[in-house]
């Protein structure tokens, strides 16, 4: 074997060597998320996993695991706060902490600009759930936004911007789901608490007129055979947290921590840059199917938005508390 041949199998070699070595070294975190394989969500929890082994060159690697196989969402929030597992994108469970609530409270944004302001680290709505986290050995990392809220009837609505209009049409609102009891009360409807699994049925057989709490997104994979009108009420912005267990993130380097964080946000970034288009693209398809779509201007958002928070935020404060009530006021130009 030449001299040259002789060199380069001896680098080969130890590259071989280096590369199982880092290989053996390298961090594996889990991360755990209900959304489905094949999914918009578990191909960004994956885009996340790929942009961590990237920028941390292989030192840190984060296997994904979709469709809750690592247990149900509120399993999978307990079994991070112990570190069993790594992290999540999911929701937060507002059980632990009634500042959570914070997550769907009614209009503390009003448009997609807003949400990502608020919802974006540094931002009011973020700190909030920061604050909120930290006693229970959580460090959130950013947001993952699903879409802008609405309610789907399965029948028409007359006139849904007159908040003052008493409807004879009953909304499902989930159990537990106080803040939006009172909206829809204060905004002209009837209400009515329905498990999930209960609600095509409900809605089909009459039971109830329509449900809250979703986005047209939502509204189409759930409930597009028996939904007639969706109105864009704007009244919330879904979303998953990604999170992860404060222990085992202050155990990582300075170099690792500021890896996954980066990755968190340029995903969440990523996100909020295609939501506003997906959820248009879902009101075209609901356009498409014969489903009536109301949506309305800015100003008129605004009024909705001004009506709720001096309405409905003071007979609901007790779901956040009054210093973060204060707080979300503040980030609103309300004080």
């Amino acid at each position: 074997m030449s001299l040259s041949r002789k060199l380069s199998a001896t680098l080969g070699a130890v590259s071989l060597i280096a590369m199982m070595a880092g290989a053996a070294d390298a961090e594996t975190l889990r991360l755990s998320t209900l959304k489905q394989p094949g999914s918009e969500g578990a191909m960004a929890a994956q885009h996340f996993a790929d942009l961590v082994a990237e920028k941390s060159g292989g030192n840190l690697t984060v296997t994904v695991y979709p469709a809750s196989q690592l247990g149900d969402w509120t399993e999978v929030y307990e079994q991070v706060i112990a570190g069993a597992i790594d992290m999540a994108m999911q929701p937060l469970a507002t059980s632990s902490d009634k500042r959570l609530a914070i997550t769907w409270f009614p209009y503390a944004f009003t448009n997609y600009e807003t949400a990502e302001e608020s919802l974006s680290p540094g931002g009011p709505v973020f700190e909030i759930v920061r604050d909120a986290l930290a006693p229970q050995g959580l460090t959130p990392l950013a947001v993952y936004g699903a879409g802008m809220g609405g309610a789907g009837f399965a029948g028409p609505v007359e006139n849904p911007a007159d908040t003052a209009l008493q409807r004879n049409l009953k909304v499902r609102v989930w159990p537990g789901g106080t803040t939006h009891k009172v909206l829809l009360e204060n905004f002209g409807y009837n209400t009515a608490t329905l498990p999930w699994a209960e609600l095509y049925t409900g809605m089909q057989t009459g039971v109830v007129d329509g449900q809250i709490g979703g986005t047209a997104v939502m509204a189409l994979e759930n409930f597009a055979d028996i939904t007639k009108t969706w109105v864009q009420y704007n009244d919330h912005f879904e979303s998953d947290y990604f999170f992860i267990n404060s222990d085992k993130f202050a155990g990582l380097s300075p170099e690792d921590q500021k890896v996954i964080q980066d990755a968190a946000i340029e995903v969440a970034n990523e996100q909020f840059a295609a939501v506003k288009a997906a959820d248009a693209a879902a009101l075209q398809t609901m356009r498409d199917k014969g489903i009536t779509v109301v949506t309305f201007d800015d100003a008129t958002l605004d009024e909705l938005a001004q009506t709720a928070r001096a309405e409905v935020w003071p007979q609901i404060a007790d779901e956040l508390g009054t210093e973060t009530l204060k707080k979300l006021e503040t980030s609103v130009g309300m004080n």
